[in-house]
C-alpha cells in the first residue's frame, strides 16, 4: 500500500527560511551606556568595526481591512507619502533615509478578523514574500513599518493570541479582538504563529514579517517601528526568539499594548517621545540616535 504524503503548505517556504536562518553573532557589549550598547548591536550584525549606518531604508506598507477605519484611508495616506507630504518623508529626508512605500491590494481589504481570517495561507505565503522585497535595495539598516488605519486592532489580536492576557490589555477596541481571536481560535490552532498571523492580521503585518525575515537572513540590523511591526516581531519570536535579536524597538507609541507587547519581547525602545503616528515616523526619528552611537568608541 502506498502512503501519500500530506500535501505541502504554502507556509513550508517560510518555516525553511526560518528554521535555516544564520545564527546570531556574538555580541561585544560588555557594559556601558545605552549608545555603547547600539554601537555594540550595530557591530555585530554588520561586522563593521567601527559601526556605521550608510543606507537606511524606511519601508512602508499600506493595507487596509473591511470595517476598520475611515474609508479611504490607508489610499490618502500613501498618496501623501508618495507625494512627499508625510512626516516621515521630511524626517526621512533629513536623515538621508531610503523610503519605500508598497500598496498591498489597499482598494480590496481584508476581511474583518472578527467575521473571517483575513487571508488564506496561500495570501498570506506570497504577502510575506512580497514584503522581502525590501531588501532589494540592500539597506545596511531596515525601518518597517505601515500605513493603515487602527493599528491597534490587528496588532492586538496577534498579542492576545501569541502573549496572552485580556483583549483590553491590547487595544483600545477590546471587543472586536476578542472576538477575532474567539472565532480564529474556533478555526485554527492559534499556537501556530503563522496560523495566527493569517487568521488575525492584515497584509499589512504579514509584509512586516516577510521583511524582518529576510533582514534577519541577510543579517541587516532593524529598526522596529510602531504597534504593528512589534506585532510583526511577536509572530517570529513565537516561531524561535532568536528570528528578532537583529531587531531594536525605535520607540514606544502611545498605542494601547505596544509598550505591554515590547516587555514581552525583551525589547527596551530606543527613545519615548509618545509619538502616535505610525507610518515610520518613530523609527526614522530613532535613526539619529543610532548614528550617534556609531560615534561611540
Amino acid at each position: 500500500m502506498t502512503v501519500s504524503s500530506p500535501a505541502a503548505s504554502p507556509f513550508d517556504d517560510i518555516r525553511q527560511l526560518a528554521a535555516d536562518a544564520p545564527a546570531a553573532p556574538a555580541s561585544t557589549f560588555e557594559g556601558g551606556d545605552r549608545l555603547a550598547e547600539i554601537s555594540a548591536w550595530l557591530t555585530a550584525w554588520t561586522g563593521k568595526t567601527p559601526p556605521v549606518v550608510l543606507r537606511p531604508v524606511v519601508a512602508l506598507y499600506a493595507g487596509a481591512r473591511q470595517g476598520v477605519g475611515p474609508r479611504g484611508y490607508a489610499r490618502e495616506r500613501l498618496e501623501a507619502v508618495a507625494a512627499g507630504g508625510a512626516n516621515v518623508c521630511r524626517i526621512a529626508g533629513v536623515q538621508g533615509a531610503g523610503l519605500e512605500a508598497f500598496d498591498l491590494a489597499i482598494d480590496r481589504p481584508t476581511p474583518d478578523a472578527a467575521a473571517k481570517a483575513s487571508m488564506s495561507e496561500k495570501e498570506c505565503a506570497a504577502t510575506m514574500a512580497f514584503g522581502m522585497e525590501a531588501l532589494a535595495k540592500q539597506p545596511d539598516l531596515l525601518i518597517p513599518g505601515v500605513i493603515a488605519a487602527e493599528t491597534d486592532r490587528a496588532a492586538g489580536a496577534i498579542a492576545l493570541a501569541l502573549v496572552g492576557g485580556e483583549a483590553s490589555d491590547w487595544s483600545d477596541a477590546p471587543e472586536p479582538v476578542a472576538a477575532a481571536v474567539t472565532r480564529a481560535a474556533g478555526e485554527d490552532n492559534l499556537s501556530d504563529p503563522l496560523q495566527a498571523l493569517r487568521q488575525l492580521g492584515g497584509r499589512e503585518t504579514a509584509a512586516l514579517v516577510g521583511a524582518i525575515l529576510a533582514a534577519r537572513v541577510q543579517k541587516i540590523p532593524v529598526l522596529l517601528d510602531g504597534y504593528a511591526a512589534a506585532a510583526a516581531a511577536a509572530v517570529l519570536h513565537a516561531i524561535d526568539p532568536a528570528l528578532i535579536a537583529h531587531c531594536q524597538a525605535s520607540h514606544v507609541g502611545t498605542a494601547k499594548g505596544h509598550a505591554r507587547l515590547l516587555e514581552a519581547l525583551g525589547k527596551r525602545p530606543l527613545i519615548n517621545l509618545d509619538i502616535a503616528e505610525e507610518e515610520g515616523v518613530g523609527g526614522v526619528t530613532a535613526l539619529a540616535l543610532v548614528r550617534l552611537a556609531c560615534e561611540v568608541r
